[in-house]
């Protein structure tokens, strides 16, 4: 008896088998089959079109870090006011957005940046609380996941406040006007 006659016979019989009534796997090999057969004439356009965006996403990035590299000077007085504003909006935070309203690891706060600032106790306060701000940003994140159940302990807020404190008080001389309480701008 020839082996190799059964065999081819067997598998034939079990592919016209599968033809008729097809499995999930055959059906799914089919359609994949078709699909490479179909979209094989666009695949080069495709693949042309995503490395250009590749490097164009590459260059905008060296653009994007060569202009930080070149920024002017910072000043410990322009960061002071917007550190003052996200202190308060995470204060105030009513969900994650809020809380995390921005990262006190990077922009401003980013250690590269920090490093311009000219020396003495203004730039030492900025430093010194953009970590403060960022270990309380990540120590209580777990309290502000969700938006549903996002509450601001009371003893984060209080150590906010005593973050900004640092800067107020080393800024003190400097000429800045704090923001008017609730009390003082009610009274006539």
């Amino acid at each position: 008896m020839d082996h190799s006659f059964h065999n081819e016979t067997t598998f034939l019989a079990r592919f016209r088998r599968e033809l008729r009534n097809p499995s999930m796997l055959t059906v799914f090999l089919i359609v994949i089959s078709f699909l490479v057969i179909v979209l094989a004439p666009f695949a080069p356009k495709w693949v042309i079109t995503t490395q250009d965006s590749l490097e164009a996403i590459s260059e905008q990035k060296k653009i994007d870090q060569q202009s930080m590299g070149s920024f002017t000077a910072i000043v410990p007085s322009q960061i002071a006011p917007w550190m003052a504003q996200q202190a308060s909006t995470m204060s105030s935070a009513t969900g994650p957005l809020e809380w995390k309203v921005v990262s006190f690891r990077t922009g401003p706060c980013d250690l590269e940046n920090l490093s311009q600032l000219p020396d003495g106790k203004y730039s030492d306060a900025i430093v010194e609380v953009c970590g403060e701000l960022d270990r309380i940003q990540q120590h209580y994140s777990g309290n502000c996941f969700l938006a549903t159940d996002c509450n601001v302990p009371a003893i984060a807020k209080e150590e906010i406040e005593i973050a900004m404190q640092i800067v107020w008080d080393a800024f003190s001389d400097a000429g800045f006007v704090l923001p008017y309480t609730e009390w003082e701008q009610v009274l006539p």
